[in-house]
């Protein structure tokens, strides 16, 4: 208990006055406790554990459907008949799922876990539409803010306010005269600060844009508040940093958090060195409770030249491994800033294409990973963007024609025709996330037109060309748990957005995944993309015992009612780390 009180007093003390509701702090004694119990007994050897009486989808093509399972030691050693599995073993604790449905655990092939877990400590601006609500976003959150105290926000759209119109700091200023404030928008690609945040800064009227960057600005030139991709760290560099135990928290509690939903393992894409450090203290002291595949920052130069030289982290247990390279290549559709081979198709003179990274470094890294041992994973939205990626791929792999690369391509968002069948002879792997499509469905066609529209997230295609499709949240953007990444796989639509009587109303619904292949590219696939399949993905004699178990069958469900599927247990190398309304194994 001491560590719980501990705890709470560093999150409660961070950035000196950071306010939390009972609701909330008792979630995280929860979560804690979870935590300890997990801690405490990871060389515990369970009993036998025989499991039946409801759906068991294994998510083997040849064995799909199975009675029963047995589980030994984290593993599953055997599959079939209830009372012939019962006779090898002795005494097995038995669990009867009563009819609910049993799965391979959930895998996020792309998230920010990090982030997730200190979305605690920052305002929720997810759906705001006027910098009015932001404001009172961040009252609510920050009542009584000390001066000089810096107020976080995050979720802002700013796809969204890329078509309406970008906010102005006006509001901010006012309401925040003596805080400097940083909002965070929903996929990275802005910021948004009042004044009192630019003057720490330094920007002034004429502070000239970065090299790779952009400042918004009013007529009279004075800034509005904006800065676009890596103009931001002008202001973030100024950011008072977490501290080693503060990000080790954050990171827990957004693991058990996901570990609540049904996720039992998670690609961590863009770890800094301080992450590294983090997660691996963590696995020292076997806290992880679900599993981590780490995806390096690719433009930390020196990160890069530190783990070329080591090599991967391989791991017997799989409960962290880093092995990929995510590199951030280009920008985002929302902001304008992704590289498109023709003009934007909406106001074009407030596109700003940009490269976050020069291709003869992406070249350089990709070099380096294929000697080294290491996977590609690059974030491309535009199909210029997407085409100088596959280019880069074909060029580098063309000399190592016996390597088992597994490249990724992180959104892939909009390609060229061509895409499609060079991605499949090179291997490529495309890892999408189906909320992007859902979330972008309002400004996403005046972004590229009525033709580019029709290769921009392209999952049938992608899936048709023989390409693996990895589905996954890219959270703590849009909404990320399992069951609505599902949703928004299947049906294309908002989550209130499908009605009792039609299941096919959401946008292009011909690019929509049919319920299997939605929960293949989100277990078996996601496993793929991290050469796990051999051990998770999917419930076979000697694969880890990763499930989870939820209410009803998702493959008989109607799609519109997916979304409303509940989590009852989650189970990690045969062991019971979340249970609904209690998180103590019996």
């Amino acid at each position: 208990m001491e560590r719980v009180v501990s705890w709470l007093m560093r999150l409660q003390c961070y950035n000196n006055t950071t306010k939390f509701d009972k609701g909330f702090l008792l979630k995280i004694v929860r979560h804690l406790l979870l935590a300890y119990i997990f801690v405490l007994t990871p060389s515990i050897l369970f009993a036998d554990v025989l499991i039946y009486g409801g759906t068991i989808r294994t998510m083997d093509e040849a064995n799909p459907l199975v009675q029963a399972l047995l589980l030994r030691d984290g593993r599953i050693i055997a599959i079939g008949d209830k009372a012939v599995l019962a006779s090898q073993s002795r005494n097995p604790d038995e669990v009867d799922l009563l009819g609910r449905t049993l799965l391979p655990g959930f895998i996020d092939s792309h998230v920010h876990v990090r982030e997730l877990g200190m979305d605690v400590v920052k305002a929720n601006l997810a759906g705001v539409n006027t910098t009015a609500e932001m404001v009172e976003r961040i009252k609510l959150k920050f009542p009584d803010p000390a001066p000089g105290e810096w107020l976080i926000g995050q979720g802002w759209d700013e796809g969204k306010f890329g078509s309406i119109g970008y906010p102005d700091r006006y509001l901010l200023d006012l309401a925040f005269p003596n805080n400097p404030v940083q909002l965070e928008s929903l996929h990275g690609f802005a910021g948004f600060y009042n004044a009192a945040a630019l003057k720490i800064a330094g920007i002034t009227d004429s502070t000239p844009d970065p090299e790779v960057g952009q400042i918004l600005r009013r007529e009279n030139r004075s800034a509005t508040g904006v800065l676009l991709t890596l103009a931001q760290a002008l202001v973030s560099q100024h950011v008072p940093a977490v501290n080693i135990v503060q990000r080790e928290e954050a990171i827990l509690a957004g693991l058990l958090m996901m570990a609540e939903v049904g996720v039992t393992s998670v690609h961590e894409a863009g770890m800094t060195q301080a992450d590294v450090q983090a997660f691996t203290k963590l696995r020292a002291r076997q806290q992880l409770p679900i599993r981590i595949y780490g995806m390096l920052n690719g433009n930390d130069d020196e990160l890069m030249q530190q783990w070329f030289d080591r090599g991967p982290l391989v791991d017997s247990t799989k409960m962290l491994e880093i092995r990929g390279v995510k590199v951030f290549y280009d920008g985002s559709l929302g902001s304008r800033t992704a590289l498109l081979r023709a003009p934007y198709s909406d106001h074009p003179e407030k596109a700003n294409p940009t490269e976050r990274i020069s291709p003869k470094a992406v070249r350089k890294l990709a070099k380096n990973s294929a000697e080294n041992g290491f996977q590609m994973a690059v974030h491309a939205i535009g199909d210029e963007g997407n085409d100088i990626t596959i280019a880069i791929y074909e060029d580098t792999l063309k000399n190592y024609p016996n390597h088992d690369a597994r490249w990724r391509i992180e959104h892939a968002q909009v390609v060229l025709p061509d895409f499609y069948n060079r991605a499949a002879k090179v291997g490529l792997i495309a890892s999408m996330q189906s909320s992007h499509a859902v979330g972008d469905s309002g400004w996403a066609e005046e972004r590229v037109g009525p033709v580019r529209i029709k290769d921009a997230y392209a999952w049938q295609k992608m899936l048709g060309a023989g390409i693996p499709l990895a589905i996954n949240s890219d959270l703590p953007g849009e909404p990320w748990k399992p069951v609505e990444t599902l949703f928004f796989a299947v049906t294309r639509a908002k989550l209130n957005g499908v009605s009792e009587l039609e299941s096919t109303t959401g946008w292009y619904p011909n690019e929509s995944l049919s319920i299997p292949e939605a929960l293949r590219a989100m277990t078996l696939t996601n496993a793929y993309a991290a050469f796990q399949e051999q051990f998770i993905g999917s419930l076979e004699v000697g694969k880890f015992a990763d499930f989870v178990i939820i209410n009803r069958d998702p493959v008989t469900t109607k799609p519109q009612e997916l979304k409303d599927l509940q989590v009852i247990e989650t189970w990690v190398a045969g062991r019971q780390i979340f249970r609904l309304d209690s998180n103590v194994r019996e």
